[in-house]
């Protein structure tokens, strides 16, 4: 006769003691069944979580890189349009000053001609406004002293953050650009000075001047006399002290001034 049943004997230290349960067959193979379904369930859940989670990490590193590439992108297309702008603006200036334009400048400027004449009328305002706030007019005409360095920062000894152009006493100096005097006034380092906001981050200065003929919030026009030329503040002889600034950064003025 077949038996359905095993027995499954626990014997302790007591030997007395000594325990004998019978146990279906079929019970066994029901918790075998359960058991091997729990067991290949855990090693599929585990594979699955494993490869979302290297999925997921792969996902959120695409998508920094994906910002950063963008934002990347993005600057650079903003630096490509300012220096387009700025070419542009030194052309024009350049023409209206009757300078030599390059063939190549001078097709582009006329292939862009019929394209501008059809932009809004807002538009060319604001090109005529950004030409003129282009410091490239020459405050005074003399011999360059002094030139620009600020590579070794403010403590360093040889730090000057302008142009020195050595002229004698009462040389009327004149605005760069147009825009508006921020200050018309005495510092023990510039002496008389005059400093005038262009617009679009532009600013520049004018020091060691004997007497100033501008004020505080006056508008000035490119070309207008604004100071006479002097040997005021922390100066050993007569000149001028031009500086200018682009988003509070020092730049070169020669990069600017038309030669």
């Amino acid at each position: 006769m077949k038996k359905d049943t095993f027995s499954v004997i626990i014997v302790p230290h007591d030997v007395n003691k000594t325990r004998t349960y019978k146990v279906p067959y079929s019970l066994l193979y029901v918790m075998l069944t359960f058991l091997i379904i729990g067991t290949v369930s855990l090693v599929i859940f585990i594979a699955t979580y494993g490869r979302l989670l290297v999925k997921t990490r792969e996902t959120i590193l695409l998508e920094k890189q994906v910002a950063e590439l963008t934002r990347r992108n993005e600057k650079i297309n903003e630096l490509m349009r300012n220096l387009a702008q700025i070419h542009a603006m030194d052309l024009k200036v350049r023409q209206m000053l009757g300078l030599d334009i390059d063939r190549a400048d001078s097709l582009a400027m006329q292939s862009t001609g019929a394209l501008e004449d059809q932009t809004d009328r807002e538009v060319q305002n604001e090109k005529a406004q950004m030409l003129r706030a282009i410091p490239s007019f020459w405050p005074v005409r003399g011999f360059i002293t002094k030139g620009f360095s600020i590579a070794g920062g403010e403590k360093d000894p040889n730090f000057h953050p302008g142009i020195d152009i050595g002229v004698e006493r009462g040389v009327p100096v004149k605005a760069a650009a147009s825009g508006y005097v921020l200050e018309a006034s005495w510092n023990d380092i510039y002496g008389y000075f005059v400093r005038i906001d262009h617009g679009y981050g532009i600013k520049t200065l004018y020091g060691h001047n004997e007497r100033l003929v501008v004020i505080r919030g006056e508008r000035v026009g490119r070309g207008q006399t604004i100071a006479f030329s002097g040997n005021t503040g922390r100066s050993s002889a007569p000149h001028l002290h031009f500086e200018v600034t682009l988003n509070n950064n020092y730049v070169d003025p020669l990069k600017y001034l038309l030669q």
